[in-house]
């Protein structure tokens, strides 16, 4: 479990800018550049990020359920 005052300070060095949000579709990676992503929710721990209407690589990150942003 992330512990909350870690989880704020990761995301309070995160301003502005474009994350990266990828995941692994069974040993293949898959990923794309976000230019909106926010932190949402403390507890739990949250965050909320808007892939492209036509994104090829959402449904392949949505199937693995579970992502990493980079940023």
């Amino acid at each position: 479990m992330i512990e909350p005052a870690r989880f704020r300070q990761a995301l309070g060095c995160f301003a502005t800018g474009v994350t990266v949000v990828t995941a692994l579709d069974g040993t293949a990676p898959a990923g794309f550049a976000c230019q909106a992503f926010a932190a949402l929710s403390l507890d739990p721990p949250l965050v909320l990020f808007c892939p492209g209407k036509h994104s090829r690589t959402w449904p392949v990150i949505e199937r693995a359920g579970a992502f990493c942003a980079a940023f």
